[in-house]
């Protein structure tokens, strides 16, 4: 193998499933940093940005054997920025757990609540389910509330792939949570949960 500086992505990845360290340690330091902009433009927590960025690494090495990548640089971004939209989920989910009361409910509430967390459900599986690219974006515009525009430079695309991703997105929702919402309702949830 060439000098670990001149090596191509490629090269290092095929040492890497031959358990070189030496070119794992020089793929982490070529991409580490770009990584760690990457996940901040969408976790703003320098501990969480790191521990997501060392996630995605640990995961290569772990997964050294089987890996079966094209474009490192993409193939990373693309790990990093999923690990970052899981976090926001999860950080989501927890933060709606924390606000449950300790009263004892009555019947009708209890039963509001059941079918809003079935609902609540339903949709966050249809968005699991979305396409890669029609996800990121719905998720960066209906959680984060970033523009358009935003998003458009953020994902270096423009506004009317932006556009036409979040129309995709929405049919695709409105599909899978027809049958528990009328349509007005649904334009509510839409843009009223998220």
């Amino acid at each position: 193998m060439p000098s670990i500086s001149s090596t191509s992505d490629l090269e290092l990845v095929e040492a890497i499933k031959a358990d070189d360290q030496k070119a794992y340690r020089a793929l982490f330091d070529r991409y580490y940093k770009y990584l760690l902009v990457t996940a901040y433009a969408y976790v703003k927590d320098d501990n969480t940005i790191r521990d997501l960025t060392q996630d995605v690494f640990f995961e290569i090495w772990k997964k050294r054997n089987s890996l079966n990548i094209r474009n490192v640089k993409a193939y990373l971004r693309r790990s990093v920025i999923n690990k970052a939209l899981n976090h926001i989920k999860a950080q989501r989910m927890n933060f709606e757990d924390s606000n449950e009361t300790f009263d004892v409910p009555d019947r009708a509430r209890v039963q509001e609540e059941l079918e809003a967390s079935q609902l609540q459900k339903v949709i966050n599986e249809a968005i699991e389910k979305l396409p890669e690219r029609c996800r990121i974006i719905f998720v960066m515009r209906r959680m984060e509330e970033l523009s358009l525009k935003e998003i458009a430079t953020k994902l270096e695309i423009s506004p009317k792939t932006v556009e036409n991703q979040l129309t995709k997105a929405i049919k695709i929702l409105r599909t899978a949570v027809e049958p528990y919402v009328s349509g007005g309702l649904f334009i509510l949830l839409i843009f009223g949960v998220f």
